[in-house]
């Protein structure tokens, strides 16, 4: 239950947000990057103004994302340096983006709730610098979880033929090339997203057996002869409607017997729970044109009409689950 302290806590914790985006709005963690460094100095190279710089620093020593030295001068910490300064080897800079971005977006949510979706967001189609970190966000995002989904579709037969469809960074194609050595994959996406896979992953071993078919996944022909496809983060993108359309393709795509794996957030019926999947659906409402989370039931509903059955469900990290279906 949500306590009268813990609805007033949660609130207050958006100014620990915001704090936090402008030290990425300022690039705090590279200006600084392995140097100590006074308010004035990094105040002049964000091009800010002395006294707002130095309430912001100070709150960041404050928050655990700096330190201060005895002599008055700010350093990143190790976690700060290692993921949000630009010259570090670890530098999440596709996460960096996409909180800065989301924050924008959030920032409409009660207008959103009482006018509608503001569909001229969407008017100028797919943006390529945009994509290209998103990209890099949803590779930083899924490099945990794609070892796992690949062990769970190897787990019974060989991933053979593998398609991913509008899978960005190909970090779930780089997982299935690693556990299944005879396996080949195609990753079906725009270009600045298999621009981002070449660039991780182009000199990997297993690179010979990864294929990149830039496209669009309702304008462009999958191919077909596949024995696996993973269909990641995309249903709640679309509307029924729109979905349909895609697990038709995908079922022609599949030999007889095929299988499809579905990675995404699924609600229970109540459509209250789980915790993540149900604060996604405002994440939908607020970045699409017309997703949704969907329940598990209509996600079978769907897949039942697109001719799928054998429906098994296995659970994730942080409410994602994998719904995995066969070709009839």
């Amino acid at each position: 239950m949500l306590t009268y302290q813990k609805f007033v806590n949660t609130i207050d914790a958006l100014e620990d947000a915001r704090v936090l985006l402008a030290a990425l709005e300022f690039d705090v963690f590279s200006i600084l990057d392995r140097k100590e460094l006074t308010v004035r100095q990094i105040a002049r190279k964000a091009e800010a103004q002395d006294e707002g710089m130095s309430a912001l620093l100070h709150a960041l020593v404050a928050l655990g994302a700096l330190s201060k030295t005895k002599d008055g001068k700010f350093a990143n910490t190790a976690e700060m340096y290692k993921h949000f300064c630009r010259t570090s080897p670890d530098y999440k800079k596709g996460t960096a983006h996409l909180k800065m971005e989301k924050n924008d977006e959030w920032n409409q949510l009660i207008q959103t709730i009482r006018k509608g979706r503001d569909l001229t967001a969407f008017e100028d189609g797919d943006d390529p610098e945009f994509r290209h970190c998103f990209s890099y966000a949803m590779h930083e995002r899924s490099e945990p979880y794609a070892a796992k989904i690949a062990t769970l579709l190897a787990k019974k037969k060989s991933i053979g033929k593998f398609l991913d469809l509008g899978g960005g960074p190909g970090s779930y194609c780089a997982a299935v090339l690693r556990k299944d050595k005879k396996a080949e994959a195609t990753l079906l996406d725009r270009d600045a997203a298999c621009n981002v896979a070449r660039a991780l992953f182009g000199k990997e071993k297993f690179f010979s057996r990864f294929t990149m078919k830039p496209g669009d996944l309702f304008d462009t022909d999958y191919g077909n002869g596949f024995d696996t496809v993973l269909f990641s983060n995309i249903l709640h993108i679309y509307n029924p409607a729109e979905n349909r359309q895609l697990l038709k393709k995908i079922h022609k795509a599949l030999k007889p017997g095929g299988r499809l794996a579905i990675v995404d957030f699924f609600l229970n019926e109540d459509r209250t729970a789980p915790y993540e999947a149900a604060m996604f659906s405002l994440t939908m409402l607020l970045f699409t044109e017309t997703g949704k989370t969907y329940t598990f039931s209509e996600t079978e509903h769907l897949l039942t009409r697109a001719g799928f059955h054998k429906f098994q469900t296995h659970k994730l990290d942080e409410g994602s689950h994998v719904m995995v279906a066969t070709r009839k």
